[in-house]
């Protein structure tokens, strides 16, 4: 089955650094097009001035002037990229791609969002080559306006994100599931996964984190940069077959509690091409797993916040 994908060729700026996270979700777009394993959707309504001031609701606006004007420089640049007009229209774009995709989600139950959550991004200044947090915008966007009342960003990146942390504080409105942060399922300890079997091991806590928080949208870092061979982050034995486990492993878990849910590409930085099969093996899943639910029974499809809500114990 396809996955129902938001995308935007303005998203693609290669200006902006050397990276390969500047140019692989354009890589993995016209792959999984080609392969026939997405259906891109209509545009979002873009209106670029209320997406600048949605912005500025989540970060400093001084540091949202600063990314979109290019001054004072160092703060624009303070993720790592280089700035450029260009760049700035990539970023609001995909701020406001990111919120028509969690909506999206729920109507259409998996949707793919193919760039990243920008997990590092804080609230005045950017980081780790994150400029706008878009796990919290897009959540915080839903929560606020009450189309949903609890959402969970599962993280799975090879890295903390600090970022989200630090935006999100004690809103209990939010659950992070984050396998190499202290907040990850009870706001302590810290699961510091440097094998696959500590990978695997904090992965098993996933299902009672869902069952406990129950929420109406779920936000997936399905980061690539844990991989075994990756120089930015690898978490040993953790090869294509672990991240393959990996992936079946959370969307069942979601897709069985029929919780909307979008999927982000997140880490992943060899130059090879095996970030780019890795991200579609993950798209490849999704799709089957879609699939097989949407023949099942009616529990295993998507329910909406409103019939979830109707479900709960009193």
């Amino acid at each position: 089955m396809r996955i129902k994908t938001v995308w935007h060729d303005n998203y693609h700026c290669l200006a902006s650094g050397r990276l390969l996270s500047t140019r692989k979700q354009k890589e993995v777009v016209e792959a999984a097009l080609a392969e026939g394993l997405i259906a891109v959707a209509d545009k979002p309504t873009f209106n670029r001035e209320a997406a600048w001031a949605d912005i500025a609701t989540v970060h400093a606006p001084a540091y949202v002037a600063a990314v979109r004007t290019g001054r004072p420089r160092r703060l624009a640049e303070s993720q790592g990229f280089n700035w450029s007009p260009e760049f700035a229209d990539s970023v609001v774009r995909i701020w406001n791609g990111h919120q028509a995709a969690c909506r999206l989600a729920l109507s259409e139950g998996l949707v793919l969002h193919p760039v990243s959550g920008a997990h590092h991004a804080r609230r005045d200044c950017g980081s780790g080559f994150c400029t706008f947090n878009y796990l919290v915008g897009a959540g915080r966007a839903l929560l606020n306006d009450g189309t949903v009342r609890r959402v969970a960003i599962l993280d799975l990146d090879a890295h903390a994100g600090d970022g989200t942390l630090s935006l999100v504080g004690e809103d209990d409105r939010f659950g992070l599931f984050d396998i190499s942060s202290g907040w990850a399922f009870e706001r302590a300890g810290y699961y510091a996964a440097r094998t696959s079997s500590d990978y695997f091991a904090a992965l098993a806590k996933l299902p009672e984190f869902l069952d406990a928080f129950n929420p109406e949208l779920v936000e997936y870092q399905a980061g690539m940069d844990c991989y075994e061979g990756d120089g930015m982050g690898a978490v040993r034995g953790l090869n294509a077959d672990r991240l393959e486990e990996r992936d079946r492993v959370v969307l069942r878990e979601v897709i069985s509690r029929g919780i909307p849910t979008v999927i982000n590409l997140a880490g992943g930085y060899l130059e090879d091409g095996t970030t780019v099969e890795l991200h579609l093996q993950t798209i490849r899943i999704a799709g089957s797993l879609w699939e097989g639910a949407s023949a099942g029974s009616a529990s295993a499809r998507v329910a909406t916040p409103g019939a979830r809500r109707g479900n709960e114990k009193k």
